[in-house]
């Protein structure tokens, strides 16, 4: 009977180290979502800002087209203006895309590239780190039944 309570028990702590890591996992992939819709927002901002701009050139060029004196540095002002604007954008969506095309050493928890093999803070091997990230949990135990 002493044995199979400890088998239980064993089998009580896998399960809950396993637990552990999956809410571990689900807590890092929701930070990288809120990050992402974080950066994501930020763009919504900068593209309705970039559109306020677009009007106001639009205005400015339509008094040109209608004879009427057009403040030639409101325009270069303007456009100045959108080059950044979209130097910003496309700052962000490269960030958005490291997020996207990286992976958590299941070590370490470095951030590290998709097309890396082995963590580069602690060497640890990031090719499992993909497919442990979706079957860390109960998924492994469906394995061992097998």
């Amino acid at each position: 009977m002493d044995e199979k309570i400890q088998m239980l028990l064993e089998k009580a702590k896998i399960y809950a180290g396993k637990t552990g890591q999956a809410a571990e996992t689900a807590g890092r992939r929701a930070t990288e979502l809120a990050q992402s819709t974080r950066l994501n927002l930020q763009i919504f901002d900068l593209n309705t800002e970039c559109e306020v701009l677009y009007k106001e050139i639009g205005k400015l060029m339509y008094d040109v087209h209608q004879g009427i004196e057009a403040d030639e540095d409101g325009i270069q002002d303007r456009l100045a203006k959108l080059d950044g604007l979209q130097l910003k954008i496309a700052g962000l969506r490269d960030q958005i895309g490291m997020l996207k095309s990286s992976v958590r050493c299941p070590n370490c928890g470095r951030l590290c590239s998709r097309a890396d093999v082995f963590c580069a803070g602690c060497g640890g091997s990031l090719s499992a780190a993909e497919a442990s990230e979706f079957s860390k949990g109960f998924g492994e135990s469906e394995k061992e039944k097998a």
